[in-house]
């Protein structure tokens, strides 16, 4: 063997060994810039979804409760507006409405109804309600105004006695009676 072929062995050999060596240290440097920050990533990628999906699913609850709710306010609205039909007069039969009311009250009370007056008024910030007032007098007894003031309470119109006035009359003994009532009007 020639002394030119060991030194290329030597040489090979050499080479070899420092392209391995250089190889290894490639491969840790690809495993720690490479493969370890990808397997990082990908567990902050996994931890990131997984707080995504809770947020997903506490903005599904959030979204549940919200339509509940909306469906309850709904309801609770067609419910007002219900009583709201029911408790106001319709604006074309309000003055008549409330005349035969306060006649047939003031009938099954055994008192004489006397002179009306009617005031409407706008209720601020309101253009769907407005209000009607009634002054009303009426002629008789003590007993038979305590029997007015029920009759009028337990009516199934909404109607507030705003004031009442009562005054003795010398001539009879009965009282004379001023009534100011209020009630609500639909599209005054």
């Amino acid at each position: 063997m020639s002394s030119s072929y060991r030194a290329k062995t030597k040489l090979s050999r050499q080479l070899v060994v420092a392209g391995l060596a250089a190889l290894a240290i490639f491969n840790v440097g690809f495993w720690l810039l490479a493969v370890e920050p990808a397997a990082t990533r990908t567990a902050d990628r996994e931890a990131a979804v997984a707080a995504l999906e809770s947020q997903v699913e506490q903005k599904r609850d959030s979204v549940v409760k919200l339509r509940q709710s909306s469906q309850r306010v709904a309801a609770a609205r067609d419910e007002g507006n219900e009583l709201l039909q029911e408790l106001t007069f319709d604006r074309e039969r309000t003055f008549s409405e409330l005349l035969t009311e306060l006649g047939a009250a003031a009938t099954a009370a055994g008192v004489e109804m006397r002179e009306t007056d009617y005031a409407s008024e706008e209720i601020a910030g309101n253009e769907s309600y407005g209000m009607v007032s009634v002054t009303a007098n009426f002629r008789g007894r003590y007993e038979n105004l305590v029997r007015l003031l029920n009759r009028l309470d337990r009516s199934g119109d909404f109607l507030i006695v705003e004031s009442l006035g009562a005054r003795p009359r010398e001539d009879t003994g009965d009282l004379q009676i001023s009534m100011r009532i209020d009630t609500f009007v639909r599209e005054l």
